[in-house]
């Protein structure tokens, strides 16, 4: 006989459910489908000059050979979170010192960095192969490739690396390595290497076109634009799926969204606008450019992107 509104379940009916694993589908605690999405990331903005100055102070007691990478990961501030920046992916200011290497390890998540200060001798190492950097350069390491770094200028070098190491995790793929030598040897030298995009070349192109994006073969998971919006000039993107990290490489940019408000931000401040999040993005004074990083080929890719929206 079924159950109805008005006739009990026996005694011990939902605790010999729970001893088997099974939970009653007629009365779940809390519903696991609801109307429109609920995001649970917010918005936040951590400027590159509160990074130096911590980066900075961390060299006195954290040395690359301690740490895997002296790094300040950029962490969503919802309860509970200790890591991603936002749903699938992570950002990080690093700092490697002069005369300091960060050694060879490989990893299933896809990872980028963008150059912010850099001199002559910096590199990173794909699979035995130097890789120049400079600032403004963003330089690839895909899934599973060895990479390390190496600062061998007489200056600092600091960069912001992006990562989809929360979605790797999501999907429960994670694999990670550390190369057998600290640093793995070089091999060969690329200074025109298809995972170096110059800052130069990217700031010329993005002038004349607008928004220029890059990297689709090497990364799958991870869209990169980049973006050039002149004084007073604006993007006003409605709210979407897909999660967005924005990293100013010059100038000066404003984005205004809530619950931040309207926010300046010149180069090396990185802002994040997580799924569902209205925004606008506007050129400051002089105009500015920004590298957006975001994980919309995910949805592309898995057919979500437009799920939806029509409502």
């Amino acid at each position: 006989m079924a159950t109805t509104i008005d006739t009990p379940a026996p005694a011990g009916f939902f605790e010999a459910l729970e001893e088997h694993a099974f939970s009653p589908g007629w009365a779940k605690r809390e519903p696991q489908m609801w109307g429109k999405p609920r995001p649970k990331y917010r918005p936040m903005v951590w400027r590159y000059a509160d990074a130096l100055a911590a980066l900075s102070k961390s060299v006195d007691f954290v040395s690359t050979e301690f740490a895997e990478r002296r790094n300040l990961i950029l962490v969503n501030p919802v309860p509970g979170n200790i890591y991603p920046t936002c749903r699938h992916l992570v950002a990080a200011y690093q700092l490697v010192m002069p005369g300091e290497t960060a050694r060879s390890h490989r990893h299933s998540p896809n990872a980028l960095r963008l150059v912010m200060d850099a001199s002559p001798g910096i590199y990173t190492l794909v699979d035995g192969v130097r890789v120049d950097m400079a600032p403004g350069d963003v330089v690839l390491t895909p899934q599973w490739m060895w990479h390390g770094h190496a600062n061998y200028s007489d200056q600092p070098a600091f960069w912001i690396d992006f990562l989809d190491v929360p979605l790797v995790q999501n999907l429960e793929n994670m694999y990670f390595e550390h190369h057998e030598d600290t640093l793995q040897a070089v091999e060969s030298s690329d200074p025109e290497s298809p995972l170096r995009f110059h800052g130069a070349a990217l700031a010329e192109n993005v002038r004349a076109q607008g928004d220029v994006a890059f990297g689709q073969a090497q990364m799958p998971t991870i869209g990169l634009h980049a973006i050039c919006l002149a004084a007073g000039e604006r993007q006003d993107p409605v709210a979407r799926i897909d999660n967005n990290i924005y990293a100013v490489t010059a100038g000066e940019i404003t984005v205004e969204v809530a619950p931040l408000g309207t926010v300046t931000m010149t180069r090396g401040d990185v802002v994040v606008v997580p799924s569902w999040h209205p925004f606008s993005l506007a050129g400051g004074a002089g105009g500015g450019q920004v590298l957006r990083v975001t994980d919309e080929p995910v949805f592309t890719k898995l057919g979500f992107r437009d799920v939806g929206l029509e409502r």
